[in-house]
């Protein structure tokens, strides 16, 4: 109780909002993905965790040796990170295309966080984020091809743009045969037809056609990042 009522009369001292009524909740608990926060205000929370794997801006990550647990304020900084992607070959509604963005620790293939971009006319997207140190950074978007962008320092503003190779029709990182196939058998269709696959038209004028058998066979092959 006296441990309480000091982190208590700390959270008042620095501002913080405090709660009141209804029931209290100061259980602990092992959580792998960061830790359960109790109540918030501004950039601070207050909460544990314990065998959290990894840390925001955490770089290396540790593995072994001595570790410190401490209890208190936990303040979580923020990033806001801008660019543009280009989805090469493109001709339609850009505004219409999700762009998942997923954020790594470097050299990994597990996403630490996962955004969908909503990107503008051009191309353009802006993000805020609870980032702040190095990671890889991977976009990929229906049709497009993954590109990953390695070693990307995150900290306070960062820019960084993609451009997204065409031709993966089925989604499967790659553009093969099985692309081809799911292009012919979409082919001369419109929106409305049975046969119609948004992703087999690949430069977005509504209509599956020879133009779109030109970007698949210029990027036929090719594959996407990791």
């Amino acid at each position: 109780m006296r441990t309480l009522l000091c982190i208590l009369a700390v959270a008042l001292s620095v501002g913080a909002c405090a709660q009141h009524g209804g029931t209290y909740d100061l259980s602990w608990g092992v959580i792998s993905g960061g830790g359960i926060t109790f109540s918030t205000g501004g950039n601070f929370q207050l909460g544990s965790t314990i065998g959290q794997p990894v840390a925001l801006g955490a770089s290396p990550l540790m593995s072994g040796g001595t570790l410190d647990l401490t209890s208190g304020f936990w303040y979580v900084r923020y990033a806001t990170l801008s660019g543009v992607v280009q989805l090469l070959d493109f001709t339609g509604d850009r505004t219409s295309i999700p762009v998942e963005l997923r954020v790594r620790a470097p050299g990994s293939v597990d996403p630490l966080q996962v955004h969908l971009l909503s990107l503008s006319s051009s191309g353009a997207y802006t993000l805020t984020a609870p980032l702040d140190g190095v990671y890889d950074l991977s976009a990929k978007a229906s049709r497009w091809l993954r590109q990953t962008r390695s070693g990307v320092s995150v900290v306070g503003l960062a820019t960084v743009d993609f451009a997204l190779l065409s031709g993966d029709v089925d989604g499967d990182n790659e553009v093969t045969l099985f692309d081809f196939g799911a292009l012919v058998a979409a082919f001369g269709s419109m929106p409305g037809d049975a046969n119609w696959n948004a992703d087999a038209d690949l430069d977005g004028d509504e209509e599956v056609t020879l133009f779109d058998f030109g970007i698949l066979v210029a990027n036929f092959g090719a594959i996407g990042d990791e």
